[in-house]
């Protein structure tokens, strides 16, 4: 699993094209989030940030959300993902009660142990892939294979870049493709054409320089 974006880089990257006002009202929303990755349980939900920043002098929950309200959004998303976790509202404790609440239910109302004492296994199992697959959507993008029937005997050797595939990834991120088509490369790793447009997403760079 990829390392998540430092958001510091990120609200670097947002402050260097946004108006004074929005930078500086990032710089206190920065503050609000970071603040917050210090509380459990972890909550980067608008709805939460969105108060807590109000109070602080920051970007509202209104305003977070609006269309022009973007930027407040990925710098929250990126603060997210560097905690581990996500921007939806975490369960609270009551909504947990409830959920093992009707677990128990489905046990109780099962007559044989044996069957009983399956059930309540399998129901073990899915509440931990449902916490793991929670934090994989927090840090990652899945591929799913869909090929059928193919099997590879994957060894070290044939994972190991041939010459002529550094070059061409050498050559994809060097300075002088950018230059050409007028594109500037971000400290996240981030590409962007002369018009300050996304080409690639964070990471792009920075990730294809550690193949090499």
């Amino acid at each position: 699993m990829a390392n998540p974006v430092d958001p510091t880089l990120v609200l670097q990257e947002l402050c260097a094209s946004a108006t004074t006002r929005t930078a500086n009202a990032l710089t206190v929303l920065n503050a609000v989030l970071e603040q917050q990755s210090k509380i459990t349980p972890l909550d980067f939900s608008m709805a939460t940030i969105g108060r807590l920043s109000k109070e602080q002098g920051g970007p509202s929950t209104q305003t977070i959300r609006n269309r022009t309200g973007k930027h407040f959004q990925q710098l929250i998303e990126a603060w997210a993902a560097y905690a581990g976790t996500t921007c939806k509202k975490p369960l609270s404790v009551r909504q947990k009660q409830l959920l093992n609440s009707n677990d128990q239910h489905i046990l109780d109302a099962i007559d044989d142990p044996v069957i009983r004492a399956v059930v309540g296994s399998l129901i073990a199992e899915r509440n931990k892939y449902r916490d793991q697959l929670n934090t994989l959507k927090a840090n990652s993008d899945l591929f799913i294979d869909r090929t059928k029937g193919v099997k590879t005997n994957t060894t070290l050797e044939n994972k190991q870049l041939v010459p002529l595939e550094v070059e061409a990834i050498k050559a994809a991120i060097s300075d002088a493709f950018f230059n050409k088509h007028g594109w500037e490369v971000m400290p996240t790793g981030q590409v962007k054409d002369a018009e300050g447009n996304e080409i690639y997403k964070r990471g792009y760079v920075n990730g294809l320089r550690k193949l090499l």
